[in-house]
């Protein structure tokens, strides 16, 4: 199904005739029985404000179920809040990586990506941007791993940061989107500023640490929250 049809399928669930949930969502009348498959971000917007139980997630891309996990309940009451505000920030699918690489700086390419709806803190700063987790070298096991499938919610961290000592007080797992590696997941183990480079680290055991010159990274993008799908 595409994201038009999921839509449709959301409204039968709900009991609702179309018309009626087009007159609620305040779209334009036989929008959800047009061939575009679809949905643009501004009425996926519309949804959120008023169907707290809808997994935009699942509506987007497909993945997870149609009502929402408890991490989507943050997307319904961020509105309430004085302290927190919503951003649509591009995801990623595993099958769009390479182009996504190939088109870092292409605005209209990263318009047309889907998008998915992320809680953020007013006075956070940067871009945000969604990956689907694609391999198994964050699994070690535990309830900590990223598995494939997972949703990855970064932020960009700004290029003259990376410019000084990248200090954590505990690990933390990082998005590199390498110019010869492709995008890959980390945690950052260490930081030689004098050499440019970095040591990373592998959850899973069978993944060796190695180094990366920072000049060969595209974008570096802290792993703020993981959604999990749960089928």
């Amino acid at each position: 199904m595409n994201a038009k049809e999921r839509l449709r399928k959301f409204v039968e669930y709900k009991g609702m005739g179309r018309n009626r949930f087009e007159e609620i969502v305040g779209i334009s009348s036989g929008y959800l029985s047009t061939k575009s498959p679809s949905v643009g971000s501004e009425i996926i917007e519309r949804i959120v404000h008023i169907y707290h139980d809808l997994n935009i997630e699942w509506l987007v891309t497909g993945h997870g179920k149609m009502i929402k996990t408890p991490y989507w309940n943050e997307i319904g009451t961020a509105i309430e809040s004085n302290y927190r505000k919503l951003v649509y920030a591009p995801l990623i699918s595993r099958y769009a990586q390479a182009e996504y690489i190939s088109r870092l700086d292409d605005k209209l390419y990263i318009d047309t990506l889907p998008t998915l709806p992320v809680v953020v803190e007013h006075e956070s700063k940067g871009n945000y941007v969604c990956f689907e987790m694609w391999d198994d070298s964050m699994n070690d096991g535990s309830d900590n791993s990223y598995n494939p499938g997972d949703i990855l919610i970064c932020r960009e961290i700004d290029s003259t940061i990376r410019q000084r000592k990248l200090y954590f007080n505990k690990p933390k797992s990082f998005v590199i989107v390498h110019a010869g590696k492709g995008i890959i997941v980390k945690q950052i183990t260490a930081h030689d500023i004098e050499k440019d480079i970095i040591t990373v680290h592998s959850s899973n055991p069978l993944c060796e640490d190695h180094t990366i010159c920072l000049q060969d990274v595209k974008k570096l993008l802290n792993i703020i929250k993981l959604q999990r799908i749960v089928e």
